[in-house]
């Protein structure tokens, strides 16, 4: 099953500061529901994380462990990475790509937009779960990360 996601989030916060926290890559995997653990995996020449992502949908209680590699950072405006990963015993697999942009937000001297694409291939059992609760939990996940980055500048601006 394919999932697509496509956000925007305006934040009171210049693209500068956006860009750090997307930089931060502790501090920004810690604000998505779920993340469990991540850290860096040391590979020379490579900006690569390993994370542990728990969630509940549906009836399914998942574990996956996840790689996520930076294949393009432009400075101050584009983030593209990749994932792949799955649980442990080989049920459920999930790969993808990821994009994050900042950019000034319009009529605004101080804000910023952050625009995030995703396309998440799910195979395995999660995936008979179907599109329709799938795409509601992530509607959920993505809400509430998106509370949790509006909370990093609204402590900071405080």
């Amino acid at each position: 099953m394919l999932l697509n996601l496509v956000e925007d989030l305006y934040l009171d916060a210049s693209p500068g500061d956006v860009w750090k926290l997307l930089r931060d890559t502790p501090r920004f995997a810690g604000l998505l529901p779920g993340v469990e653990e991540v850290q860096a995996l040391g590979e020379p020449g490579r900006e690569a994380y390993a994370a542990v992502v728990q969630d509940k949908i549906g009836p399914f209680k998942v574990t996956l462990n996840m790689e996520l590699r930076v294949i393009e950072a432009a400075e101050p405006t584009l983030l593209k990475a990749t994932l792949k990963g799955g649980d442990a015993r080989g049920l459920n697999r999930v790969s993808g790509t990821l994009q994050a942009a900042v950019n000034v937000a319009d009529a605004s001297p101080i804000g910023s937009r952050l625009h995030f694409e995703a396309s998440v291939e799910i195979l395995g059992k999660l995936a008979t779960l179907g599109a329709v609760p799938i795409k509601r939990r992530t509607s959920q996940l993505f809400a509430e990360f998106a509370r949790n980055i509006q909370g990093q500048f609204v402590r900071e601006n405080s």
